[in-house]
């Protein structure tokens, strides 16, 4: 039988390929292999090698066999040296090699790969001079690996140079070229990736200002269109979360409805779209204390959730997403049942991450929200094993000092530190100090995960100072906090979060070792924070309540009331920015009332304890039966109402924080880790009465 023609073979890929036969892949691929000897002129050996490199790297994409990544490799390696310097078809050789060795690098991670990838794709394009019709397209394969190297390395000189070469290739399809959308798209999310990594306000003004050409290239009616619609709400969404201006919060929504609406029941992208309108209705939530957006969140994540059945690739995700927003109206009304539905969801999620599924560590991740919570109501620490075990899988899967191990260290070392939180083992503690460590490692000074990792390992570090006291901790602590305020220059979006987390650090810090330079320099900083906080800005009110807290705290030891009245006015501006059915207005609450109770000691004025008990009251209103906030909230309103008794000697009130006291101790079971705080307040409330019963006794036997 004579071998096919190289016209007949391009056909049968084709055809091949377009069957829904599962062998038609494997029969072209045999044929290819099987004309191999019939060929001998280098043009025809290196096309037929080239056309079986692609066919193999598509049996990769369709299998996922390692193996088919290394035959591909050595197949257009062969195929390469066919094809001389100046031969035409040498650029696509380089392009289709370079790719193969970066989808490779991607689930090998080696670093040689990724180096070859750069280096083949460097001469593709140095290959097509500047007027050549297929200069944009290399100038854009070679873009896409520079932001490769980017993520998996953090060196800056790659991201400049990714944008550098966006820019050439949207600069060769001007206004009109088919293609110049999808320019734009890629420059933008290259310049929105810089911009999360240095935090400078004018890529993210050009990258919405990208978005916005794009969108408007592509008219009602075009393929594109909501996909459009959400890069462009996805950028708003971000502005909104580092500006805090309404109208951006508002628009963003209006896009991911309009991008919904684009995507009827039965399109491929609706559970999509479903997700993403839905995640922003809860930042509306969050931000102005609605519960109708919680509550149209949440059927919005149903709906998602119906569309991927089992079997399906983002289930776990969607299955996370919707335990997560029940999860936080569980937070904010105290029901259980949003509670008890939303493990199972998460458990649903962890059982669908097998060993090696690409998907698990966000899963795993996700998980986090839900499980501790659950724990620390419920009293069960199964959940918590259970995470554990299945993020000390997903660890094993990643090999040591491969880049994608960072992720699976800090999430192991977050489930193991939420369980020493419960059972005060200081192995689970150390471990999880030792795996922030090795994922801090593997991101060098410049990696845009580096300021994450620091914060990892920080809040940890913290956690153990507390809990044995070690100066070298807390030395540690502040250092690492200011290496990584060092990571966000003057205009970085995150440069306000980490001067507050700076300056609590400091405020702890003074109360351990009583150096007023530190609690100097924690106001300082919370009043840097607060200036990058303006009116409207989402995290303004954390802001303000933590400038206080360090005024609060600076007053109490230097006995100076005019820190005590800002810390107060400050206070109530953060009250002010939580409405009634804010998820931070019980907080806010608590914190004015301790305020206004700090002043009452000082001063002695009547109204300052009244307020506080009002405040306490209204916060101990917000939880209801089943929240696990309640039990501190009674705490704090039975503490108030003792110092009432103290002052007034009210028996009702003396009652009152009896009776508070007895029913946060009933909500926190043996095993709970506010169980011994709840005794001692209860024992406290009793020990005036037993002295004096005491003192009589021993009157009466004098």
């Amino acid at each position: 039988m004579p071998p096919w023609s190289l016209d007949e073979l391009a056909r049968r890929a084709e055809l091949f390929l377009r069957s829904d036969d599962p062998h038609a892949l494997d029969e072209v691929i045999s044929r290819h292999y099987g004309v191999l000897g019939h060929y001998t002129r280098a043009s025809q050996r290196g096309e037929i090698l080239g056309n079986l490199g692609a066919l193999v790297v598509t049996r990769f994409n369709r299998r996922g066999n390692v193996d088919d990544l290394d035959k591909a490799g050595a197949l257009l390696r062969q195929a390469l040296t066919l094809w001389s310097p100046g031969n035409p078809k040498r650029s696509t050789s380089l392009n289709n090699l370079a790719f193969t060795l970066s989808t490779r690098f991607k689930h090998q991670g080696s670093a040689n790969d990724l180096e070859e990838a750069v280096a083949f794709q460097r001469e593709a394009l140095a290959l097509l001079p500047v007027n050549h019709p297929d200069r944009s397209v290399s100038l854009n394969n070679l873009a896409h690996v520079l932001s490769t190297c980017f993520r998996y390395r953090g060196n800056d000189n790659d991201l400049d140079e990714t944008i550098m070469l966006y820019r050439e290739a949207l600069a060769l399809r001007p206004v009109g070229h088919l293609d110049r959308s999808a320019s734009l798209n890629n420059l933008a999310h290259m310049l929105s990736t810089r911009f999360r990594h240095r935090g400078n306000d004018n890529d993210l003004d050009e990258t919405i200002v990208l978005y916005r050409e794009a969108l408007a290239l592509l008219p009602v009616g075009h393929s594109d269109r909501s996909a459009s619609l959400n890069n462009l709400a996805h950028m708003l969404s971000t502005c909104f979360r580092y500006r805090g201006n309404d109208n951006d919060l508002d628009e963003t929504i209006v896009l991911y409805r309009a991008a919904l609406a684009l995507r009827p029941v039965g399109h491929l992208d609706r559970s999509a779209s479903l997700n993403n309108l839905a995640h922003m209705l809860s930042t509306l939530f969050e931000h102005r204390g609605n519960a109708d957006d919680l509550d149209e969140a949440i059927p919005l994540h149903r709906e998602a959730l119906a569309l991927r059945p089992v079997g399906h690739p983002d289930r776990s995700v969607s299955l996370n997403n919707l335990a997560n927003m029940l999860s936080t109206r569980f937070e904010h009304r105290g029901n259980d049942d949003d509670l008890d539905e939303a493990v199972p969801l998460h458990r649903e999620a962890l059982a669908l991450g097998p060993v090696g599924h690409s998907g698990q560590p966000p899963s795993l991740n996700n998980s986090l929200d839900t499980f501790p919570t659950h724990s620390e109501d419920r009293g069960s620490l199964g959940d918590i094993d259970e995470q554990i075990a299945i993020h000390r899988e997903s660890l094993a899967l990643s090999p040591v000092s491969h880049p994608d191990r960072v992720g699976p260290s800090n999430n192991l070392a977050t489930a193991l530190s939420t369980r020493f939180r419960h059972l005060g083992n200081n192995k689970d503690l150390d471990e999880a100090l030792a795996l922030h460590r090795e994922a801090l490692d593997l991101c060098p000074p410049d990696h845009p995960d580096r300021s994450g990792s620091l914060n990892s390992l920080v809040t940890t570090i913290s956690t153990r100072f507390r809990h044995r006291g070690n100066d070298q901790d807390l030395d540690e602590a502040l250092a690492l906090h200011r290496e990584a305020l060092d990571l966000y220059p003057l205009s970085h979006p995150n440069r306000s979060a980490s001067l507050n987390n700076l300056a609590n650090t400091l405020s702890t810090s003074f109360e351990h070792r009583g150096n007023s330079e530190y609690i100097d320099e924690a106001v300082t900083f919370g009043r840097e924070a607060l200036t990058l906080c303006p009116v409207s800005h989402p995290d303004r009110a954390a802001s303000l309540n933590s400038l206080a807290t360090a005024l609060s705290t600076r007053s109490c030891h230097q006995s100076n009331d005019e820190d005590l009245d800002e810390a107060l006015t400050l206070h109530r501006e953060a009250l002010n920015l939580c409405p009634v059915g804010h998820q931070g207005r019980p907080g806010s609450l608590n914190d004015l009332a301790t305020a206004l109770s700090t002043r009452f000691r000082h001063l002695g004025n009547d109204q300052d304890l009244d307020e506080a008990l009002t405040l306490h009251r209204e916060a101990l209103a917000s939880y209801p039966l089943g929240h696990r906030g309640r039990s501190a909230s009674l705490n704090q309103l039975a503490s108030t109402l003792c110092t009432s008794v103290n002052h007034r000697g009210n028996d009702r009130d003396m009652d009152e924080a009896v009776a508070f006291d007895r029913e946060a101790l009933a909500l926190r079971p043996p095993d709970h880790p506010g169980r011994l705080a709840s005794m001692i307040n209860l024992a406290k409330l009793f020990l005036p009465a037993l002295t004096t019963a005491v003192m009589t006794k021993t009157l009466k036997m004098q």
